[in-house]
């Protein structure tokens, strides 16, 4: 197990800490990756390179440190893309009543700042709470940008945190930025068969609303249930999927529910066949015959038939037939 190392920092470095904390406002959507301020990167007192050697030795690989959130950067190729603010809120809940019970991971990057591998929810929740540091082990440095996203992936899949809509999402900008040649090499590197990677990348169909929204809804997020919404909305369009996502996920609707939506929407509105209806009777019985002259058809209701009766009307229809 690794050590954990609480790293003496000057009183000089936490007023400066201190002071940016008391001076900054928490603004914007959580969800969204933030920027790392440049003040935090480079002391000003010191030349640059003297100011990262120093930052660099600092850390040392296999310690735990109680990091300064200005001297963390976000994982460039974080597998995760949507961040809920209900996910952040109970995040901010746990790490200020609780304590971080698990250390997110990092690397030293060649600035001497800390670049987490995983731990991008918990950075975000104790920016939420007002926290200043954030536990993080440090690692060694991945050997490319393929292998930060999948250690980083890894981790994310045995949490059970990742979902196909950030994997699509992702996949795209990795291929986009060549960081894979292919999809075939994307998923030869994830150990994940073609035809899965090929029906995750099939969600990047689905606009940017409709993709928050089913964010939102846990159990909408299987790979089965948003392939059955992509098709839906293929068919029906944004509107009406906005419509579908929110009564499935107040009704608790599985994906065969969605695909007996889509197939009716696909069939389009039931036509009802026009029918003349003449009122008989029958030794004081209702009868209702009904004639559907588009499709050739009759129907003959009696209701309240004794046994004799019942027996009557048989005989005397199959006389009929018999007949023609």
């Amino acid at each position: 197990m690794s050590g954990f190392k609480k790293r003496i920092v000057s009183s000089d470095r936490v007023a400066q800490v201190e002071a940016a904390a008391a001076g900054s406002t928490l603004i914007g959507d959580p969800r969204l990756s933030p920027s790392i301020p440049e003040s935090d990167k480079v002391n000003p007192n010191l030349g640059a390179s003297q100011d990262v050697e120093i930052l660099k030795s600092t850390y040392e690989v296999g310690r735990v440190y109680d990091v300064p959130l200005g001297e963390i950067k976000s994982n460039p190729f974080n597998p995760r893309y949507l961040y809920t603010n209900t996910a952040i809120d109970e995040m901010a809940t746990s790490l200020t009543s609780g304590g971080q019970m698990m250390s997110a991971t990092g690397f030293i990057d060649e600035f001497g700042a800390v670049v987490l591998i995983e731990g991008e929810t918990r950075l975000r929740g104790c920016r939420a709470g007002g926290l200043l540091t954030l536990r993080i082990e440090i690692k060694t440095r991945p050997n490319s940008d393929a292998a930060l996203y999948e250690e980083a992936r890894t981790a994310n899949v045995e949490r059970r945190d990742q979902t196909p809509l950030d994997d699509a999402i992702k996949w795209k900008e990795l291929l986009a930025k060549k960081i894979y040649p292919s999809q075939s090499g994307l998923a030869k590197a994830l150990k994940l068969g073609e035809d899965h990677v090929s029906r995750v990348m099939s969600l990047n169909e689905l606009p940017s609303k409709v993709i928050h929204a089913a964010a939102e809804n846990p159990g909408l997020l299987s790979l089965k249930m948003l392939n059955a919404i992509r098709e839906y909305f293929a068919v029906k369009g944004e509107e009406s999927t906005l419509e579908l996502i929110f009564e499935a996920g107040k009704l608790s609707l599985g994906y065969r529910d969605v695909v007996a939506r889509r197939k009716a929407a696909e069939k389009g509105p039931v036509k009802r066949t026009r029918s003349t209806k003449e009122a008989l009777d029958f030794k004081g019985v209702n009868v209702e015959l009904r004639t559907f002259e588009e499709d050739g058809r009759l129907e003959l209701s009696l209701k309240g038939l004794s046994p004799e009766d019942t027996e009557e009307i048989r005989t005397k229809i199959r006389a009929v037939f018999k007949k023609m």
